[in-house]
């Protein structure tokens, strides 16, 4: 079930990536006015993180409940349900294996965020551009635990070649406005489709949350 809010992840950013290229060069016009301007573009990416933060909470709640609905209907496990059981047992189900992974991947992405923004402002304004924070910070979170390693690493790896590359054959900063989300589409795809293909689920099963929470809370 965890995977449903991972596919309307990827579906949520694809749009996104499509509606960024649409708009392309006016978010990167730097003398943009009115409705493209960087801050009202900024205050359209916090809206949107708004939006996509209430939109994970509710699919989370909603797998829950038919989660709920799958152990009342066997009599094997009704036993873990009021009244017979307290209903913390399940809450308790739910959050180790459900909610965990996207508290840790909002808390990374606030992590991200202020991070970028502190090098940032330390350095001149030299890596970013404000919008490329908010995305970056988007990505992380919608890309998942433990998509956001893949997501971090991926930035790391695809960065520094993009980097070098630019850096030899032009001048100054690399721009990667287009950067961030298709890498976080491509963070989300390798969780859910390559690692399976190529017969890595082990490597989701030595990073995953629930199994360590849910063996430390004895569920």
């Amino acid at each position: 079930m965890f995977a449903v809010a991972q596919y309307f992840n990827l579906v949520a950013l694809i749009l996104l990536f499509a509606a960024q290229i649409f708009w392309g060069r006016r978010f990167l016009d730097s003398k943009r006015e009115g409705k493209f301007s960087r801050e009202t573009v900024k205050k359209y990416l916090k809206i949107l993180w708004l939006i996509l933060f209430v939109i994970v909470v509710a699919v989370n709640v909603y797998i829950s409940y038919k989660q709920y609905q799958v152990w009342e209907s066997n009599p094997l496990s009704r036993g873990l349900l009021p009244p017979y059981a307290p209903i913390s047992y399940f809450l308790s189900y739910v959050f180790v294996h459900f909610f965990i992974f996207w508290i840790v991947a909002f808390l990374a992405s606030i992590l991200v965020s202020r991070l970028a923004k502190f090098l940032n402002k330390r350095f001149g304004n030299r890596f970013f551009e404000n919008e490329e924070v908010e995305l970056i910070a988007l990505g992380t979170f919608l890309s998942g635990y433990p998509g956001f390693l893949f997501f971090w690493a991926a930035i790391l790896i695809f960065g520094v070649l993009f980097s070098v590359v630019y850096t030899i054959f032009s001048k100054g900063r690399l721009p990667l406005f287009y950067f961030w989300l298709p890498i976080a589409i491509f963070a989300i795809i390798v969780k859910i489709w390559l690692l399976p293909i190529f017969g890595l689920e082990y490597v989701w099963g030595q990073l995953s949350l629930g199994d360590f929470i849910g063996l430390f809370l004895g569920k």
